[in-house]
C-alpha cells in the first residue's frame, strides 16, 4: 500500500494522573489518514529510533475511538502504555506525520537534536575524549585560546574542529600561530552569512560540543552606531543581520553549549532577543552577564557581554565566575624600556590642541595620559594606531611634554595576550587585531567555569582553580580574535 502524506502536526506528549506518557490524537487529520471511528489498527514501536507507527489493519488489536461533537463523530486515538512509550519518557514535544493508512510518531526535531547532542557530549566525557569546539568569526582566536585554557584548567580537554572567518589574513595567522589550531582543524574562509546558507559548507560542518563566537559588533558599539548614523544596529547592511546566519550555523552543528561575546550594548539589541528566543525554542537554557576587566585584575577596564546557551542540566554559574582576589598591577609592569630619546616620543601638539578645543566646546572628550604607576587604562580599540585622543598615551619619564603610544607588545600584555601573536606584524595590523580582541583573564575564568559545569554534568569532581593553564606556545607563536570595535568613549569624559 502506498502511504501518501496528508498532514503533519506538532503535539505535546501528555501524561495521565500517574505521570505515565500518553499520546492523544483527535480531529480531521485522523480521518484524512483513514483512521475513522471504529477502524482497526496496529502499533509498532522502534525504541532505538524512538519511533511509533500506527498502521491501519482490519485484524489489528486496536480500535479508533469516537467522540460526538456538534452532531458529528470525531475520531480519537488514545495511547496510554508506559512500556510502549518508554522511549519517549524524556520527550516533551512530538512530531506526527499523517499519511494514508499510517501515522508515524517521533520526537520533534528540537527534541531529537537535544537528545543527540547530550548523548554525544556525555559519551566523550565518559570516554575521556577531548570535547570538539567550533569557532565563528574566529579572527586570531583569542576567545578560542582563553576558553580552551580555562577548560584545561578544569580538567576538560578540547580540540578546535573548525573555524569560520571572513578575513583570510587573520585565519592564516591563527592557523600559523595559535596553539588551539590543530592539523585536523577545518578552515572555512567566508562571511558567516555565506557559510551558513551554503549547503556545501554548512551541510558538512562537524557536530560539536561547544560553539563560540564573537559576532562582529561594529553596528552594536556606541561608536559604531554613531559613526554609521544607525537608528538601530540591525540597520547596518554589513553586520546588522548576522544573528540570522549565526543561528543557521548553530542549527547546522547542534552544539551542546553556545558561547557568544560582544559589547555590553548587544544585550539590548533586537539581535540578542532573536538569538535568545530561538535558542530557547531549541531547548537551550540561557544565561548572560557582563564580564568586567577590572574585576579580574586587568589593566584595561574593558567590559564584554557574554551569553551562554546550554543544554538543560548543564548549568554555568556566571555570577560565580569572578576571582576571589584579583592581583593588582600597574602599567609599568607591561611597559618596554624605551630610550628617552626614541622617536616614539613626541609632543602630540595636535591632540593637546584638540583637547582644549573640546573643553571650550563643552565636549567631554579628554586625553588619557598615564604613567607607570597607573592602575588601569581605558578601552583600547581597533583604531588605536591612528593615535586617537581618548586612548592611552604613555607619559615620558623625564619630559612632561612628551608622550607616546603603546607598542604592539605592550598592548598585548595589557590584554593578557601572548606577545608572539603580534610578532613581526605592522604596527597598524597588530593594534587592529589586538584592539578588537577580548581580555584573556575574564574569558579564561569563563572557560574554567564552563569546564567545571561539564565535569559536574558528567558526575566528576569539580576542579578548584589554581594557576591558569597555558597552552604550550613553543610549537606555535599566536595572535588575536575577531571583528570587535571597542566603544570609543573616554573614561574621563
Amino acid at each position: 500500500m502506498t502511504h501518501t502524506r496528508v498532514a503533519m502536526a506538532s503535539s505535546k506528549l501528555g501524561r495521565d494522573k500517574r505521570g505515565t506518557p500518553r499520546i492523544w490524537i483527535e480531529g480531521r487529520k485522523l480521518e484524512r489518514a483513514g483512521f475513522a471511528p471504529a477502524a482497526r489498527y496496529r502499533m509498532k514501536v522502534d525504541e532505538k529510533r524512538r519511533e511509533i507507527v500506527l498502521e491501519l489493519d482490519p485484524t489489528g488489536d486496536r480500535t479508533v475511538s469516537r467522540r460526538a461533537r456538534r452532531g458529528n463523530e470525531i475520531p480519537i486515538v488514545d495511547i496510554v502504555n508506559g512500556k510502549a512509550l518508554a522511549s519517549l519518557e524524556a520527550i516533551e514535544t512530538l512530531r506526527m506525520d499523517f499519511a494514508t493508512g499510517r501515522i508515524t510518531i517521533t520526537p520533534a526535531m528540537a527534541e531529537l537534536r537535544r537528545l543527540e547532542r547530550n548523548e554525544r557530549t556525555r559519551r566523550r566525557l565518559q570516554d575521556g575524549e577531548a570535547l570538539r569546539t567550533g569557532s565563528v568569526s574566529t579572527g586570531l582566536g583569542i576567545l578560542s585560546l582563553a576558553i580552551h585554557e580555562g577548560l584545561a584548567e578544569a580538567g576538560i580537554e578540547s580540540e578546535l574542529a573548525f573555524s569560520v572567518e571572513i578575513d583570510s589574513t587573520y585565519q592564516d595567522l591563527c592557523a600559523e600561530r595559535n596553539p588551539v589550531w590543530k592539523p585536523g582543524t577545518v578552515a572555512y574562509n567566508a562571511p558567516l552569512q555565506e557559510f551558513a546558507f551554503d549547503p556545501r559548507m554548512a551541510g558538512e560542518v562537524e557536530q560539536v560540543d561547544i560553539l563560540e563566537a564573537g559576532i562582529p559588533c561594529t553596528a552594536h558599539s556606541i561608536a559604531g552606531r554613531s559613526k554609521k548614523h544607525l537608528a538601530k544596529p540591525e540597520d547596518d547592511p554589513v553586520a546588522g543581520h548576522l544573528a540570522v546566519g549565526f543561528l543557521a550555523i548553530v542549527a547546522a552543528c547542534n552544539p551542546t553549549m553556545v558561547i557568544i561575546e560582544n559589547v555590553p550594548g548587544y544585550a539590548t539589541s533586537a539581535s540578542f532577543s532573536i538569538i535568545t528566543a530561538q535558542l530557547t525554542e531549541w531547548g537551550y537554557q540561557i544565561r548572560w552577564d557582563i564580564l568586567k576587566g577590572e574585576e579580574f585584575g586587568c589593566l584595561e577596564h574593558r567590559n564584554r557581554m557574554v551569553l551562554i546557551a546550554a543544554t538543560p542540566g548543564l548549568d554555568v554559574d556566571l555570577p560565580a565566575i569572578r576571582p576571589q582576589a584579583p592581583r593588582p598591577t600597574t602599567l609599568g609592569t607591561v611597559l618596554d624600556d624605551i630610550p628617552l630619546d626614541s622617536p616614539l616620543w613626541s609632543e602630540m601638539s595636535y591632540l593637546r590642541a584638540k583637547e582644549q578645543s573640546d573643553i571650550a566646546a563643552g565636549k567631554g572628550f579628554r586625553m588619557q595620559i598615564c604613567g607607570p604607576d597607573a592602575t588601569h587604562v581605558g578601552t583600547i580599540g581597533r583604531g588605536y594606531a591612528k593615535c586617537r585622543s581618548t586612548e592611552i598615551k604613555v607619559q615620558h619619564p623625564a619630559n612632561d611634554r612628551l608622550l607616546r603610544q603603546l607598542t604592539p607588545a605592550e598592548h598585548a600584555r595589557v590584554k593578557g595576550v601572548p606577545e608572539t601573536f603580534v610578532d613581526d606584524l605592522s604596527i597598524t595590523t597588530a593594534h587592529e587585531m589586538l584592539g578588537q580582541s577580548i581580555l584573556m583573564a575574564p574569558f579564561r575564568a569563563l572557560g574554567f567555569g564552563i569546564g567545571s559545569a561539564f565535569a559536574g554534568w558528567n558526575g566528576n569532581p569539580i576542579a578548584k582553580p589554581t594557576e591558569p593553564v597555558r597552552i604550550d606556545l613553543a610549537a606555535k607563536p599566536v595572535s588575536n580574535d575577531n571583528d570587535h570595535d571597542a566603544d570609543q568613549l573616554s573614561l574621563f569624559a
